[in-house]
């Protein structure tokens, strides 16, 4: 086992493995790189609205999470929403995740509900920076 930290390089691998310290070591940065990674997830940025000259309008993911569930709570054969918040640049868009009917006119469905939320967005929430609404079907469900 090496006794003197002063000649450290001269250390052979079997012995710094044997040392609890290198095993500490490792430990301690994995945990920190998990941390990390667990912090990054958890992270919610707001999403910007709009800017002027007045100020700033932002909104958090989960509103317009909220936002979009609600705007698909009347629509016929249209079921689960789940959004996604897409940042490419300054633009932001919506990816959209819905179950439908196994009856429901998909062109349709699409047309109706993408005009909807970018007339929330735009229209209503004053985005300036909107990109547009990609929608994926991601099951079906029997009609009642």
């Amino acid at each position: 086992m090496p006794q003197s930290l002063q000649n450290f390089w001269l250390w052979k691998l079997e012995d710094v493995i044997s040392l609890p310290l290198w095993w500490y070591t490792w430990g301690i940065f994995i945990l920190l790189c998990m941390l990390l990674w667990v912090c990054k997830k958890i992270k919610k940025d707001l999403v910007p609205i709009l800017s002027d000259e007045e100020g700033n309008v932002r909104i958090t993911p989960h509103a317009l999470q909220e936002l979009v569930s609600k705007s698909c709570l009347n629509m016929e054969g249209i079921h689960s929403p789940s959004t996604t918040i897409l940042r490419k640049g300054e633009n932001i868009r919506l990816l959209v995740r819905i179950q439908v009917n196994t009856d429901c006119n998909v062109k349709d469905a699409r047309k109706q509900l993408k005009e909807k939320l970018e007339n929330i967005m735009v229209e209503n929430l004053c985005f300036s920076n909107f990109g547009g609404v990609d929608l994926i079907i991601k099951g079906f469900r029997e009609s009642k």
